[in-house]
């Protein structure tokens, strides 16, 4: 008889596309007038999960729960059923004001960590099961601040710089609002010649993103940038 094997693999993915569990929402947006805010997590697997959910300040692929985050999760372990879905609420803490800054937005990363169940009657065989960690952003946003995310995304300061074969791309953010990528490509003419993954410049903060070993010359990039509701917009620079 074989023996069981029993793995634990942790699996990192922005939003996987694997996991059973779905997190109904691309981000979560906590105004500081509202004091809290809810998301949705539905399993669409057909075996219960077991989660487990924390806050992080930054994005990294540790799955210890570390930082000081000025908010609650909860609740922070929950069992799904397959095919049921469940409310989960995120509770600003009263030092909030206090601790963030309160002339631009903060964010945060949301991680849920799924660990599926095993089938009942597959107990017998060799069984690799593997546990999916997924996340989100979460953003804090205090009432004094002026515009909308989309206007600032609007207005983002564009450099290009080639050095070699690399095109460098620098963007400067002037607002009190975060811009999220969803990805970046060259191209020429119609002809996308090379491409980026998504990032993120917070505000008032600067950065870079580089396209490596690209020869073609006259090229444009192309971006999209992901708004509250998640919708993906297109942009280009220069336009």
């Amino acid at each position: 008889m074989l023996r069981i094997i029993m793995l634990m693999l942790i699996m990192f993915y922005p939003v996987s596309s694997f996991s059973a569990v779905k997190i109904m929402t691309t981000r979560v947006v906590l105004n500081e007038k509202d004091n809290e805010q809810s998301f949705v997590i539905k399993n669409t697997g057909d075996s219960p999960s077991l989660l487990q959910l924390w806050l992080a300040e930054k994005e990294d692929e540790s799955i210890e729960i570390k930082g000081d985050v000025p908010f609650t999760l909860s609740p922070p372990v929950s069992r799904i059923n397959a095919q049921k879905s469940k409310v989960f609420r995120i509770i600003s803490l009263e030092n909030v004001s206090t601790s963030l800054p309160k002339d631009r937005e903060s964010v945060f990363w949301i991680n849920v960590l799924d660990a599926p169940s095993i089938k009942e009657g597959s107990e017998g065989s060799n069984k690799l099961n593997v546990a999916f960690r997924t996340r989100i952003k979460l953003f804090y946003r205090p009432v004094s601040l002026k515009g909308s995310p989309e206007e600032s995304a609007t207005r983002l300061n564009w450099t290009e710089k080639r050095s070699g074969n690399d095109y460098i791309y620098t963007v400067t953010n002037n607002e009190p609002y975060s811009v999220s990528f969803a990805n970046f490509a060259l191209l020429s003419g119609e002809k996308e010649v090379s491409e980026l993954p998504g990032g993120m410049v917070g505000p008032y903060s600067t950065k870079t993103f580089s396209f490596k070993n690209v020869s073609t010359n006259n090229v444009k990039m192309k971006y999209q940038y992901i708004t509250d509701l998640g919708a993906f917009v297109t942009a280009y620079y220069p336009k």
